[in-house]
């Protein structure tokens, strides 16, 4: 069996990954019981990334790791995290 390397962004929207974020300063425990306190919906620290987007905006052989950090679409924070999510079709195997 081949083994695939997904070390670029344009390899893992090829084979079908996608990625996600995570806002610490959101997902901060404080924040999150003050939201409850106050009976407002606590926001949620998760948010999608839209891959065909980054690819464009930083090139589709731009490394997956070293990645810059993607701003928070709700609080403009810096203070992210990103990840890789499963293929989201199953790879056929010869």
């Amino acid at each position: 069996m081949e083994m695939i390397v997904l070390d670029t962004l344009a390899k893992l929207y090829q084979h079908g990954h996608g990625m996600f974020g995570w806002c610490s300063d959101c997902g901060f425990p404080p924040r999150y019981w003050d939201d409850v306190k106050a009976r407002r919906v606590p926001q949620r620290a998760i948010f999608d990334i839209y891959l065909p987007a980054l690819i464009h905006e930083s090139g589709g052989e731009h490394p997956v790791v070293g990645l810059a950090p993607i701003p928070c679409p709700r609080c403009c924070s810096r203070k992210t995290d990103t990840r890789v999510t499963a293929p989201s079709k199953p790879m056929r195997r010869n």
